[in-house]
């Protein structure tokens, strides 16, 4: 965090003014690149994949997870069979999925995926309470590894779209293996008046449409988008004990980190 001035408000508006017209300028761009990202092809899913239900049991199929809604976020939590919880920053996204009545008014379905076993996302999942979305298991399925969120050697050897080898020349930090986070984006082809995206492809059959992974997804996390508008900023390595993006999961804070709740 670079150190703020003080002075005096006639001394601030001018600065003030001249960071507004960068953020317009931010929002035009990202607006931009909102219509790009809307406008990529869409590429049919072949493959079958098979879900189960971590509060039911229920079996699902990758529509399944649709509901009766024509697109689908998928949410990847970093969640693997060998480990007790789920990732402390995927949790802290967790914390921030609003109720999904506003996405599935807009024609959207949201479902959090992960490798743990059905049995540990349902422990899991009752020891947050998390109640307002489906957490589904892919455990044994290849879902994770065609979707590049559990690297592996063999089995996917990429993450954000490149192999080792392009982040490594790049000088940037690579997980050789484990779990990772990331969104996919899923629609029902058709055409609008079959009930589809207008996009065309086969009516009622699923097809994926976009990715993001790493930092791609922070824009859902209020909680660092708040603190992007403080002048301390994020704070990144102040809490000690913290890993991933730098938070804890509720209920692992001590008094003095969180102090009063009013």
């Amino acid at each position: 965090m670079a150190t703020a001035d003080v002075s005096s408000y006639s001394d601030y508006l001018p600065l003030r003014i001249s960071l507004l017209e960068k953020e317009k300028e931010l929002t035009r761009l990202r607006d931009q690149i909102t219509k790009q990202r809307n406008q990529l092809p869409l590429v049919a899913v072949d493959k079958s994949y098979e879900f189960v239900d971590s509060e039911s049991g229920e079996t699902l199929s990758l529509r399944n997870l649709f509901g009766d809604r024509k697109q689908l976020i998928v949410y990847h939590a970093m969640f693997s069979p060998d480990q007790e919880q789920a990732c402390s920053s995927c949790t802290l996204f967790l914390d921030h999925i609003p109720p999904l009545e506003h996405l599935r008014s807009h024609n959207t379905n949201l479902v959090v995926v992960s490798r743990a076993k059905p049995e540990q996302i349902k422990a899991y999942k009752e020891k947050m309470g998390f109640d307002r979305f489906r957490w589904v298991s892919s455990y044994g399925q290849d879902f994770n590894y065609d979707y590049q969120v559990t690297v592996d050697k063999e089995k996917n050897p990429h993450y954000n779209f490149q192999p080792a080898e392009h982040w490594q020349q790049r000088k940037m930090p690579w997980f050789a293996e484990g779990e990772q986070p990331g969104h996919s984006i899923f629609v029902l082809g058709g055409e609008p008046k079959d009930g589809g995206v207008g996009k065309g492809g086969e009516a009622g059959k699923v097809y994926y449409a976009y990715s993001t992974y790493a930092r791609g997804g922070e824009d859902a996390m209020t909680t660092l988008r708040w603190l992007d508008w403080t002048p301390l900023g994020r704070q990144d390595g102040q809490l000690e004990g913290a890993e991933g993006v730098g938070y804890k999961r509720r209920g692992e804070y001590s008094v003095e980190e969180v102090g009063a709740k009013h």
